[in-house]
């Protein structure tokens, strides 16, 4: 064990280890956090991984962010209004705003920046496809977007902490293809990004933007002053669970986005402090293939919503069931779109299997072996993988559950080919809750066919409503419209929920003042008190 230990620490101080000029920074104002993944893509408009939203917070700012009540703020935005017919909107930049190499941020920036956005973000496309005219002034400080029609999620969609960030960085930058990820990260958040410290696997350092003016207001989510109170921020990858509870616990890390659950226990006997930062959680999906049998039948889709049971799924999952709730909602528990219509009374219960044995059979399953990738390297979902097999084979699937790694995983999930060619049927994930409560924002949501995310659900009328939702007329029309998609899926079932999860974050009793966001890591706001 003895040993075992001092090698464990001693990988931790290599992890922790920098340059000798780094080290003259007070460790006072060096702020040590480690996220619950590696960096390894810098572009916050090309991906929509977790991480990479992260990073882009850290160096880039947005039009608008989302308080703590996720209601839209002005951020980089002084002034703003919209004509009367909704069709016309003008913003100007507050003063002060510039790039990290000096420059200052310009209308021409911000409108670049937005149509490289609106090439990849579901939000984007819907706004680019009605856009008439998104032209910068000639005072430099504003711009004028004219629509075909007025889009009531404007500020939403400007104010997205997460999915595609509507991030701004200089024209020249935004220039890069959609499609391309970007090389040059330049933006004009708190902090800058270390690119000389960056070492892919190992460590991310950003400093201090000395030259960033805040708002005025206290900072609230995304929103309001982001006030950088130390000098140097690291992430710091260290993959083992034990190693980073460790490192916490003696003081050589500060903060750690996701400690593993077995941990929570001896981390608050030994005074750290646990935090929810994420307050809409993880939405467990299992995704199903659309494309070949026997999911391209709605009835064998419909029969694996019926088994499952959540509760036996998120027990195995998770020792502590503070951790995790049943949640049946698509649009999230505890988010502002929360519907249960068109929900089917007992989920996962003995009636409700009875009721998936009679479908299976209406379908005229053959039998054919189930094809299920199972991430390993994932301990929550490699374990509801598992439950749901022998869940699924209490019904009548064969199932054959295939070992990989997540990364693996993700890339096979694009794979179109029949599962007996390589292909897949099922695939477990989780997303961001913030971007799971948006309809729009909803990826596996979409019902768009080839254009869909993979699993490719393909359902006009279904797809109509995800179209509609932005135009609604008011507040009444706008709910009508998300029961109706809410049932819509529990008909055509894109994916099934498997639960919702809340895993909290560790910091250090020195650490005060942490943000909470859905899905992303603040740095700024944070202090850290001296030994």
């Amino acid at each position: 064990m003895l040993t075992r230990l001092a090698a464990t620490l001693a990988l931790g101080a290599a992890l922790l280890a920098g340059p000798a000029w780094a080290q003259t920074v007070s460790p006072d104002r060096v702020l040590r956090m480690v996220p619950n993944a590696d960096l390894q893509t810098l572009d916050p408009i090309n991906t929509t991984a977790g991480v990479v939203q992260s990073h882009a917070h850290m160096i880039y700012d947005q039009l608008f962010g989302r308080d703590a009540q996720q209601r839209p703020q002005p951020q980089m935005v002084g002034a703003w209004s919209v004509s009367p017919d909704a069709l016309v909107w003008r913003f100007t930049l507050r003063e002060g705003l510039a790039f990290h190499d000096g420059a200052a941020v310009t209308a021409t920036d911000v409108v670049a920046s937005l149509r490289r956005w609106g090439a990849r973000d579901p939000h984007g496309r819907q706004l680019m496809a009605i856009t008439a005219g998104m032209e910068p002034e000639a005072d430099g400080r504003s711009f004028t977007w004219t629509l075909r029609r007025p889009y009531g999620l404007m500020l939403d969609a400007l104010s997205k902490p997460a999915g595609n960030m509507p991030a701004i960085m200089p024209a020249r930058i935004a220039a890069t293809d959609p499609f391309t990820a970007i090389r040059e990260t330049i933006g004009s958040g708190p902090f800058t990004f270390a690119r000389e410290e960056w070492v892919p696997g190992s460590k991310v350092v950003y400093l201090r933007n000395p030259a960033y003016v805040p708002r005025s207001e206290p900072a609230s989510g995304t929103a309001g002053g982001k006030v950088a109170h130390v000098d140097r921020v690291e992430w710091l990858n260290i993959g083992n669970v034990q190693t980073s509870a460790l490192a916490l616990m003696q003081g050589e890390v500060d903060y750690i986005e996701s400690p593993g659950v077995d941990f929570l226990p001896m981390l608050r006997r030994r005074g750290m402090r646990i935090v929810r930062t994420n307050t809409l959680g993880a939405p467990g999906m299992i995704r199903m293939n659309h494309l070949h049998p026997p999911f391209d039948d709605a009835r064998v889709r419909q029969a694996l919503m019926l088994l499952v049971n959540q509760e036996e799924i998120l027990q195995g999952m998770f020792p502590d069931p503070e951790l995790y709730q049943v949640c049946h909602a698509f649009f999230v528990c505890g988010s502002a779109q929360e519907t249960n219509a068109g929900v089917p009374a007992g989920l996962g219960s003995a009636a409700a299997r009875e009721r998936a044995r009679q479908l299976l059979r209406e379908a005229n399953y053959d039998g054919t072996p189930i094809v299920m990738m199972d991430p390993t390297d994932n301990p929550f979902v490699h374990t509801a993988t598992l439950v749901l097999a022998q869940q699924m084979q209490s019904v009548g699937f064969r199932t054959d559950v295939q070992a990989t790694d997540f990364a693996s995983m993700a890339g096979r999930r694009a794979n179109r080919r029949p599962p007996s060619e390589g292909g897949w049927h099922i695939g477990l994930t989780y997303w961001n809750g913030l971007g799971a409560s948006d309809p729009v924002g909803n990826v596996p949501m979409q019902a768009s066919c080839d254009r869909a995310w993979p699993g490719w659900p393909c359902d006009a009328a279904h797809q109509a409503l995800i179209d509609a939702f932005p135009y609604a007329a008011n507040a009444a029309e706008r709910t009508r419209i998300l029961e109706e998609l809410h049932a819509s899926a529990y008909r055509l079932v894109p994916y099934v929920p498997y639960g919702q999860w809340y895993l909290p974050s560790a910091v250090t009793p020195r650490i005060s003042e942490v943000l909470a966001m859905p899905g992303i890591i603040i740095a700024w706001n944070i202090r850290k008190a001296a030994r």
